[in-house]
């Protein structure tokens, strides 16, 4: 395939970064973005408005070892709540409590103190009290257990030295050692009870109630910002595995062929506005460099779509409006895309014309070699004719039409553009000399719209263009032709522009 045409900075569009790509996916399924995104927002409103208040019991924990500093115990505290806050502690604990139904529970800590605050949470006020404090009991229990049977084997130990002395006593032992050392052995013992170094208590076995509701505001933003996340992937993964073709990217990477203009919906101001000079970047290409003059342009595309006809009409009357005789031909013998408008007098023209309408036989079969001469006959008189043709995937003609044209613009629609077409299509354009691709979004908005922000690119009105029809290229026609010009309005009349010329 030759390429005439040269890309710049200007005409490139942003997809040089990752971002932007994905950015152009997001926006290509914007539907699917949205309808996740307002799934994800109704599901939050909907959870958090049948949601049931939750409540919060607490309990509080003090070790207090005799003789030692606070900075000491709140180490200690700290490796408690790391205890109890271990999933694998907790599902034991979980086991070995009483707890409501849905009861979620953790430990923690103010500052650097010597507190444990249990909270357990449930869906009723008594539920929560009675599960803060259970857990706490069963975790002071649970912890000072191994303390308490080391404190009792060494009571029992005391206790059975303090008998033996006083048997001593009672047999006549030596009455001053032996109470001497009765004395110690019961100082020791209490001493021993009356420990209670790196020991848990409840200080506070009802520490209050907390009653908490869903936000609804914060509910539905967490749904916003989630759904608008979920929404970009899913869009991005529906571009790559989409048949379509939405960005420039997609046509590059799948295709092989990069779009050297690419062409927005119409609507509001400013997508009329990108729109127009999407179309004018379109138009310069085609201009006496790469379109010698008098010339033909081919406008093509893989299948039938609207999209086809507003690039060959917005080219024909850029040139048009820069003074160029131009004629619009539709080789499409099942589309007609424009019907002949009148204008203002000091309107720009575009003459159009259905090859069936000029053909000597339009009966016999459409061949190059015959297309080949009506286009000589049309450029004798005309700077550019410009030709729809019809889609290269359905109508064998296409190619040939395209063959013979001096440059061809490929028309790919974003909406219904697919693959497969798009790579056949451009496998039969190989011996045509291409001027580039333009992906286009064919919808234009409402008709109002339209005539309201028709404008160029300096804001001024553009100039009216006035469509006239060729209905063959005889020279001697002596009746009025059904769409009602007049006996000398022939080919060569219209396309010269003068009455009463001749070919």
């Amino acid at each position: 395939m030759t390429h005439t045409n040269t890309t710049t900075d200007a005409d490139t569009l942003d997809t040089a970064t990752t971002v932007g790509i994905q950015l152009q996916r997001i926006r290509h399924f914007w539907p699917l973005v949205l309808l996740i995104t307002l799934g994800a927002v109704i599901a939050s409103a909907v959870s958090t408005y049948t949601a049931e208040p939750s409540y919060t019991g607490r309990t509080v924990l003090i070790v207090s070892s005799p003789g030692r500093v606070p900075e000491e115990d709140a180490v200690m505290v700290r490796g408690y709540i790391d205890l109890f806050n271990d999933p694998a502690y907790q599902a034991r604990l979980r086991d070995s409590t009483d707890l409501p139904p849905g009861t979620t529970f953790e430990a923690r800590t103010a500052a650097a103190s010597s507190m444990i605050f249990v909270e357990a949470t449930a869906g009723t006020d008594v539920g929560a009290k009675d599960a803060a404090l259970a857990l706490a009991t069963n975790f002071r229990w649970d912890v000072d257990a191994v303390r308490r049977a080391e404190k009792d084997a060494s009571l029992d130990a005391l206790r059975s030295q303090l008998d033996e002395r006083r048997r001593l006593l009672t047999e006549g032992a030596d009455p001053a050692y032996t109470t001497q050392r009765i004395i110690e052995l019961e100082t020791l013992i209490q001493q021993l009870q009356g420990d209670s170094t790196n020991q848990l208590q409840i200080l506070q076995p009802d520490a209050g109630i907390a009653m908490s509701e869903p936000s609804m505001s914060r509910n539905v933003l967490v749904g916003l910002l989630g759904g608008l996340v979920l929404g970009s992937v899913a869009a991005v993964l529906a571009a790559l595995f989409s048949p379509t073709l939405g960005t420039s990217h997609d046509v590059h990477t799948r295709t092989g062929v990069n779009p050297v203009v690419e062409i927005p919906r119409g609507g509001s101001r400013r997508k009329g506005r990108a729109r127009h000079l999407g179309f004018v970047r379109l138009a310069t290409r085609a201009g006496h460099r790469q379109v010698p003059r008098p010339g033909t342009l081919a406008v093509a595309s893989p299948t039938r779509t609207p999209a086809t006809g507003q690039v060959a009409r917005a080219i024909a009357e850029f040139w048009a409006g820069e003074g160029e005789r131009v004629v619009l031909l539709h080789a499409d013998m099942h589309t007609v895309t424009v019907q002949e408008r009148t204008a203002a007098d000091d309107a720009v023209t575009v003459r159009t014309a259905l090859v069936r309408d000029l053909l000597d036989d339009p009966d016999a079969p459409l061949n190059r070699e015959r297309f080949t001469h009506l286009l000589r006959r049309l450029r004798a008189d005309a700077d550019l004719v410009i030709v729809e043709v019809p889609p290269l995937t359905e109508d064998p003609f296409a190619h040939s039409a395209c063959v013979v044209s001096d440059r061809t613009v490929l028309v790919l629609d974003r909406r219904s553009g697919r693959v497969g077409p798009t790579r056949e299509a451009v496998g039969l354009l190989a011996d045509a000399e291409l001027l580039g691709a333009v992906l286009v979004d064919p919808r234009t908005g409402s008709s109002l719209v339209r005539r309201l922000f028709r404008r160029n690119k300096r804001g001024e009105s553009l100039a009216p263009v006035r469509y006239e029809r060729i209905d063959n290229l005889g020279p001697d026609t002596t009746t009025i032709s059904s769409n009602g010009h007049h006996p000398d309005r022939d080919a060569a009349t219209l396309l010269s522009g003068k009455p009463g010329a001749t070919p």
